[in-house]
């Protein structure tokens, strides 16, 4: 994990609920509570046509800097099969404020605005680390339709103008493991989950080059 003061940018055997922060239109207030993950995924297409994330094994969650030197099953596929780049996938635990009852703890899964937004907070003396047990403060998300698209929106991120010191209540909180939700898989791993659920790398028959094609094709067309 990654203290947002220095950032660039519990699930149990029990298979605990996910409970997702969303941002509908309008303000979203929230409390950061912990680290963040730092990860950039790939989204392949599976053997059933569905997309499905594979975490980008050249980015280093420490540094949350690529490092071309390190193996990445992904890059060598051919480009004609898969040449995507690997996208921003960031998240945190957090404290929906919206309602008052901070009874329950959310996965947030953040936006590059959003992010960009709250490290330049944090790493602000002025504001700090809004994470901290004692001196962070609220955040509000707002959320604004710029345009037709599903993608046309914009986000500003808003700070508290006080501390929002945790409550022991609040610090008692089971916050989800996300180290554990999101293990980083080594390059063996990932190849092998690749052979096993996509169709990206060619065999002596040309045949796994051909489905992978069709594939991406499928999911092209809806």
């Amino acid at each position: 994990m990654v203290d947002w003061g220095k950032a660039k940018g519990v699930q149990r055997g029990d298979r605990r609920e996910i409970d997702r922060l969303s941002f509908p239109i309008g303000e979203t207030k929230l409390r950061l509570v912990g680290g963040v993950l730092p990860r950039y995924v790939y989204w392949v297409t599976t053997n059933q046509g569905k997309k499905a994330p594979v975490e980008c094994l050249r980015f280093m969650r420490e540094t949350e800097e690529f490092d071309d030197k390190q193996p990445d099953p992904l890059k060598e596929v051919p480009d004609e099969i898969f040449s995507d780049k690997p996208q921003f996938a960031y998240i945190c635990n957090v404290l929906p404020k919206d309602d008052g009852s901070l009874t329950k703890i959310q996965i947030c899964d953040l936006k590059a605005t959003i992010y960009r937004q709250v490290i330049d907070y944090a790493q602000n003396a002025e504001y700090g680390n809004p994470a901290d047990t004692k001196t962070g403060y609220v955040l509000t998300i707002k959320k604004e339709k710029t345009g037709p698209l599903p993608q046309n929106v914009k986000y500003t991120v808003i700070p508290g103008r006080g501390n929002a010191p945790l409550t022991k209540e609040e610090e008692a909180l089971e916050l989800y493991e996300l180290e554990k939700m999101y293990k980083r898989p080594t390059y063996e791993e990932q190849k092998q989950w690749l052979l096993q659920n996509t169709a990206y790398f060619v065999d002596e028959s040309g045949d796994e080059f051909k489905a992978g094609a069709e594939a991406e094709t499928a999911e092209d067309l809806g």
